[in-house]
């Protein structure tokens, strides 16, 4: 485009030049004609060279999918130098580090809307995740938006020193639920004088949440409060799908998951479902429970899972007890269904 500009410009010159040659009679006009001519040289130039200036500008700011630079120095980003991911999003702040990878807050820079950015090592179960997340469409689990494979530097805390190695990652853009986990809406609310209803209302959304993903023939296999997360609008969202596994995978992988909310039977390799059943009677017990410190909660964790719970608790709470207890059984098959536990709760 710049060529024909160019070309352009030499034939409207031309034109100038037969405009502007002087007759006989000008006489003393001949002079000046060449500073003329000049001039208007230098402004057209001038002009040229600003539509160029402004057509590059305007190609580097539509061309976010061109990813070949980086822009961790120009975005002032110490957290991470996907190109992509500063490109795409600013204002990067971390909310979640773990095992599992990093979790990210950031504002995306088209639509203005902030949202959660998870960042994994590739692997073939993070692939599985965004397949079997991309699919889930439910008011109870974190939205899905979109993912990408990229390198960016990671800190392996093991060996020490501390140790920064460049890998090639997954990011998970995902819907932000600004109220955190479950543990801390706990912790913010169990002295409220209507905190049994609200906690109530809070386990009837995480039931919904998981009869959903049973209907869809998954096994979330990581349910904990550190995984169930509330929104903006005060509702449930389950999330972390990590570990997902499908119904009709014959041999399942042992000790998946995380071993306070584990089921006795996913200790070994067959399981299905009722794993989840058994991790939800452990949250309910914890939520209604509301416990002030994880020493209190930890003095009767060992009892609670094998399915002894506290007298002072069975006398508070006369109705979940027992259905608490069903789903807490050691054979899997005397647990309730999440349909079950629904229609029980709702009746």
């Amino acid at each position: 485009c710049f060529e024909d500009s160019g070309s352009k410009f030499v034939v409207k010159m031309k034109d100038m030049e037969i405009r502007e040659k002087p007759s006989p009679s000008q006489g003393d006009a001949q002079s000046s004609a060449p500073k003329s001519r000049r001039k208007l040289a230098a402004n057209f130039d001038n002009v040229r060279k600003e539509e160029e200036k402004k057509k590059m500008s305007d190609s580097h700011d539509e061309s976010l999918t061109d990813l070949g630079t980086d822009t961790s120095e120009l975005n002032g980003s110490t957290l991470t130098v996907n190109d992509r991911f500063l490109q795409c999003f600013k204002n990067i702040e971390p909310i979640g580090e773990g095992g599992f990878g990093n979790v990210f807050k950031a504002t995306a820079k088209l639509d203005k809307k902030t949202y959660a950015v998870k960042r994994v090592e590739f692997t073939k179960d993070v692939e599985r995740e965004v397949e079997e997340l991309a699919r889930l469409d439910h008011e109870n689990i974190v939205r899905y938006y979109c993912s990408w494979k990229g390198r960016d530097n990671i800190t392996d805390s093991e060996p020490r020193p501390m140790m920064v190695k460049n890998i090639l990652c997954l990011f998970i853009q995902m819907e932000l639920c600004e109220q955190g986990p479950l543990g801390n809406w706990i912790e913010k609310n169990r002295r409220d004088r209507k905190y049994h209803e609200m906690a109530q209302n809070k386990f009837l959304q995480i039931l919904k949440g998981v009869k959903y993903i049973h209907s869809k023939e998954l096994i979330h296999r990581d349910l904990k409060p550190q995984n169930i997360f509330i929104s903006h609008e005060d509702k449930i969202k389950i999330g972390d799908f990590g570990l997902v596994t499908s119904v009709a995978c014959g041999a399942l992988t042992e000790n998946r998951g995380t071993a306070t909310y584990m089921a006795p039977e996913q200790f070994g390799g067959k399981y299905g479902k009722e794993v989840d059943i058994y991790a939800l009677g452990l949250i309910w017990f914890e939520i209604l429970s509301a416990f002030s410190s994880q020493h209190e909660r930890s003095k009767v964790w060992t009892h609670v899972r094998e399915c002894n719970l506290p007298e002072s608790f069975t006398k508070r709470f006369p109705a979940e007890a027992p259905i608490i207890k069903k789903m807490l059984s050691g054979e899997p098959s005397g647990r309730y269904s999440a349909s079950e536990i629904l229609t029980f709760l709702e009746s």
